[in-house]
């Protein structure tokens, strides 16, 4: 995910046309909602494609839906937006289109569907403020995850109760779908509840040599 601080979100815009992804790119500027956008050709393959998604840190995902229309394609942009919003649950994506009733048919969610046309930048900017808010709504739900889970982790370990350890799971599964599985916190919430789990294991075996050797000494003794 790209920092959730108050700085301008990055969103990735996918589109097999040249101009559509420099007109975009232009009208996104104009706004000035955004930081620079990062412009897409989509692959041949879909499992590339999201791969390539993978490696980048951005805050939300526009995709063109006809993909295929200049080159042979395995899937298009209802699809790739659909297997991203897998990956990362509750992510902010979006599709634009030229066949909208044939986008709303293929899309799970309907609400993502926006037309294209030939729009100027001030009519394409309620596409652009949704993605906004959307990206706003996506960052204050991260943080506030964050802030509780952090809060449970700074507890003394010893007098987490099995509700806290439950919760602290909870929203580590539920930060690692929002965010991606390398968010740090999520991975910081894991490591340090199995660490947690591993001190208590190790106390509770000292606990036990210590009073088997005071066993084995009162035989001696007697």
């Amino acid at each position: 995910m790209a920092d959730c601080s108050s700085s301008l979100p990055i969103i990735v815009y996918v589109d097999e046309d040249l101009d559509a992804r420099e007109d975009f790119y232009l009208d996104a500027e104009k706004s000035k909602l955004f930081a620079p956008v990062i412009l897409l050709e989509p692959l041949p393959q879909l499992s590339a494609m999201l791969e390539r998604l993978s490696e980048l840190k951005f805050d939300a995902l526009v995709s063109d839906f006809r993909l295929a229309d200049a080159a042979p394609l395995e899937y298009d942009g209802a699809e790739l937006v659909d297997r991203f919003n897998e990956m990362r649950v509750g992510f902010p994506c979006f599709i634009r289109t030229s066949y909208e009733q044939e986008a709303l048919n293929a899309a799970d969610d309907v609400n993502t569907i926006y037309s294209k046309g030939k729009k100027s930048a001030e009519e394409n900017r309620p596409l652009l403020e949704r993605v906004s808010i959307q990206i706003a709504h996506h960052r204050k739900l991260a943080e506030e995850w964050s802030e509780e889970i952090a809060k449970l982790l700074e507890l003394d370990r010893s007098t987490l109760s099995a509700s806290q350890v439950e919760r602290i799971l909870e929203l580590d599964s539920r930060l690692e779908k929002h965010l991606g599985a390398d968010a740090g916190l999520a991975k910081l919430a894991k490591r340090s509840t199995l660490e947690a789990e591993l001190f208590n294991v190790r106390d509770e075996l000292m606990r036990e040599t210590e009073r088997l050797i005071n066993d084995i000494r009162k035989s001696l003794d007697d």
